[in-house]
């Protein structure tokens, strides 16, 4: 385990020195081009490349965050109530719009994750490589980021404008929004050109947590599963599940524990690292109460933090274990007062404790196997319903771990049974994980949960209401400030 966590440092080293990548990059789709000359004088080698590479691993950690990703998706499902404050508190009580700044910051970093992969693919044919594989491996990364940078565009804003190349921002200016199954499809070409060209794995001892051909085929196949392209997915999935390569964790805790980070449970994480060098963990700390004091948070939590809901904790049976590793309910303040009621997350919190409260280890997980797991399974019923088959073993091999009992076709019946407990699964497998907002939208029942959900008295009873356009965030005001022209670029409907 010593060997992982060195290894670890190593790639995540490469970050702490990828910042002249940030000098050569666009900030966003309306900042001016960069200076040719550094770019020019930059893009030339294999070192070059490996060093621009990892300034789009360095990206997705500022878009994971705890104030964009973490907090402000998760805020907007039943998972976190609406006494959750700051931005996120607006996504939860559905009060956010295109002034919100925490989704203008998601705009702005998968814009700059676009433009940087564009910097790399513009130039990299070009350049000297002692090493042929790499430069392959290193296209691979680049479509690999756009890719998943479009996907999550679509997902959160809609029909994006589609940047391929980097451009001035004249020519940004004049690129039209395309539609959602634009976007998707998209997105969909360039993962699927990133796993032809991304290797099954890396040297763990200098590149480990990168991404593989299989984190490519899993990212893909989660979009397949909102367009409800089953057949689409099944392949992708299946190609990752008989490779080997990765099996669930025995114990649910140890998904979360840094020992155990890039272990076979995880497809992709974002990797990070103690030591008080800027590439540390926040969100362990920033889930808690800050006024906490216990084993778990000796330091505090942070503020703001998710006020998990009541009907999350509830939902859970007594003796699912993934319950009390996820949530805690009640706490001792630095005071000595006790609050029995207050649910908050601790699930990444039960590892390494570090110096700094800012600053752990963990890493965060993007893909675990577990999900592409339940992924097949839902796949699976929805091409047919088939009783005691294999979704069910897949099913009940997540429920066994979580100490819960097997179900059968007793239990479910039917396709639409099984869909139901599949949804559930999922809801309490990957609490805290911020994708429950993903699965309540591809439901296609979100306003219905949502509504539901915000008629609770822990929500103020009404007080609170979704509308139909609010399965997608408002483009953010300041593009729309930008770019005036209607034509190229509009509001959401609903905003």
């Amino acid at each position: 385990m010593k060997e992982i966590m060195q290894n670890k440092n190593t790639f995540t080293r490469i970050i702490l020195s990828s910042l002249i990548v940030t000098l050569l990059s666009c900030n966003n789709l309306d900042l001016s081009p960069i200076s040719s000359y550094n770019a020019e004088s930059f893009y030339k080698t294999q070192s070059d490349f490996k060093l621009a590479v990892t300034g789009l691993y360095d990206k997705l950690q500022d878009l994971h965050s705890y104030s964009y990703y973490p907090f402000c998706l998760e805020a907007r499902s039943d998972n976190v109530n609406t006494e959750t404050v700051y931005d996120a508190g607006l996504c939860s009580q559905f009060v956010d719009n295109e002034t919100t700044s925490s989704l203008a910051g998601m705009w702005q970093y998968l814009y700059q994750l676009v433009d940087r992969s564009n910097a790399i693919l513009k130039r990299i044919d070009d350049a000297t490589f002692t090493n042929e594989d790499y430069r392959k491996y290193y296209k691979g990364e680049a479509y690999f980021m756009r890719g998943y940078a479009y996907f999550q565009l679509g997902f959160l804003f809609g029909g994006v404008p589609l940047v391929d190349s980097q451009k001035n921002a004249d020519e940004i200016k004049t690129i039209v929004r395309s539609s959602l199954d634009d976007t998707f499809a998209f997105a969909a070409k360039d993962l699927s050109q990133a796993a032809t060209l991304l290797p099954a794995t890396w040297p763990a001892t200098t590149e480990l947590g990168k991404a593989t051909q299989y984190a490519a085929k899993g990212f893909l196949a989660r979009m397949y599963l909102f367009q409800k392209k089953y057949s689409d997915a099944k392949p992708l999935l299946y190609d990752i599940i008989s490779s080997g390569k990765y099996v669930m964790a025995t114990n649910f805790g140890d998904c979360f524990i840094d020992k155990y980070d890039n272990s076979a449970e995880h497809v992709f994480q974002i990797q990070y690292m103690s030591g008080n060098v800027g590439e540390g963990n926040v969100l362990p700390v920033v889930s808690a109460p800050e006024s906490i004091k216990s084993d778990l948070f000796p330091q505090g939590g942070g503020s703001p933090y998710l006020h998990v809901a009541y009907d999350l904790y509830n939902s859970y049976s007594s003796v699912d274990i993934r319950r009390d590793w996820t949530i805690q309910k009640g706490y001792t303040n630095k005071s000595g007062g006790v609050d029995n009621v207050t649910c908050f997350y601790i699930k990444f919190a039960h590892g390494t404790i570090p110096a700094t409260k800012d600053d752990y280890e963990v890493n965060l997980p993007l893909l675990r196997y577990t999900d592409v797991l339940l992924m097949y399974a839902e796949v699976l019923n929805e091409l047919g319903y088939s009783a005691n088959s294999e979704s069910f073993t897949i099913l009940n091999k997540v429920r066994s771990r979580a100490g819960l009992a097997a179900q059968t076709s007793t239990d479910l019946p039917d396709q639409a049974s099984f869909r139901t407990a599949i949804f559930n699964e999922r809801r309490w497998e990957f609490a805290g994980e911020f994708i429950r907002w993903f699965d309540i939208v591809r439901s296609g029942n979100a306003v219905s949960i949502m509504n539901t959900f915000l008629a609770r008295a822990e929500n103020g009873s009404n007080r609170y209401n979704m509308k139909d356009t609010q399965t997608i965030f408002a483009i953010p005001q300041y593009e729309l400030n930008i770019n005036t022209d209607r034509t190229v670029i509009w509001q959401n409907p609903g905003y």
